[in-house]
C-alpha cells in the first residue's frame, strides 16, 4: 500500500513546493521578490556597475502609505484600487556596492543628478509582447546622499497595454553612465500572480 501511494504522494509535495503562496507578511514578501526562481528580479552587470530591476507589487505599495500601521478591510481595498492599474519596478545602480551617482565627479555628477530627477522617462519604457510601447507614466529618484549601497528609482507604467500580454520588457537606454542600453523581461503571470500582504498580522 505504501509503495502504491508514494508516486501520488510525491506529487502532491511537489505541486505544492512550486505554487505561491495566497499572502505573505510584508518582510515574507519581500524576500518573495528577491528569490530570482520567481521572476521578479532581473540584474545584469556592465562596465563595473550593478544594474538590477525590481517589480513592486501593490500591497507593498499600500503597506507603505499605510505606514505599516493597522487599517480597516475598506481603506486597504480602496489602497489596492487605486495603485493595481500600474506596474511598479525599482530600478538600483550601484558600483562596488555604493550609489552609482555618487561614483560620479564634477560635470558628470552635475549632469546625471539632473537626468535622474527630471529626465528619465526620456530613456525608459515598457514593451510588451505584442510590440506594444508604454511610455513611464512617473517616476522618481529616491535621494540618500550616498548613504545607500545604490541609486534607486521608482518607475511607473499603465497595465492597460500588458493586459493578456505573455511578457513586458524593461526598456533602459544609456543615459550618460556607459552602461548601454539593457533589456529586462518579465513574465506577465509571474507579476500577476504575486501573493498578497495578509494585513491582518498588524491588529
Amino acid at each position: 500500500m505504501i509503495k502504491q501511494l508514494t508516486p501520488h504522494l510525491f506529487f502532491i509535495i511537489m505541486l505544492s513546493s512550486c505554487s505561491s503562496p495566497e499572502s505573505l507578511s510584508p518582510e515574507a514578501l519581500n524576500k518573495y521578490i528577491q528569490d530570482a526562481d520567481h521572476g521578479l528580479v532581473q540584474k545584469a552587470e556592465v562596465n563595473g556597475y550593478t544594474i538590477q530591476v525590481n517589480y513592486r507589487p501593490t500591497d507593498l505599495l499600500v503597506d507603505q502609505e499605510l505606514h505599516h500601521a493597522p487599517a480597516d478591510k475598506n481603506k486597504i481595498e480602496s489602497l489596492r484600487k487605486k495603485y493595481s492599474a500600474y506596474y511598479y519596478f525599482i530600478l538600483s545602480l550601484s558600483k562596488d556596492n555604493k550609489e552609482a551617482l555618487h561614483q560620479a565627479g564634477g560635470d558628470q555628477y552635475r549632469d546625471l543628478v539632473q537626468t535622474l530627477s527630471f529626465r528619465m522617462n526620456n530613456y525608459v519604457n515598457l514593451t510588451t509582447s505584442a510590440t506594444d510601447t508604454i511610455p513611464t507614466g512617473d517616476f522618481i529618484l529616491n535621494r540618500t546622499y550616498g548613504l545607500s549601497d545604490a541609486t534607486s528609482l521608482l518607475f511607473v507604467f499603465s497595465k492597460e497595454k500588458a493586459n493578456d500580454k505573455e511578457w513586458v520588457q524593461f526598456n533602459l537606454n544609456e543615459f550618460g553612465l556607459n552602461i548601454g542600453n539593457q533589456r529586462f523581461r518579465f513574465k506577465t503571470k509571474d507579476l500577476n500572480n504575486v501573493p498578497k500582504i495578509d494585513f491582518e498580522f498588524q491588529k
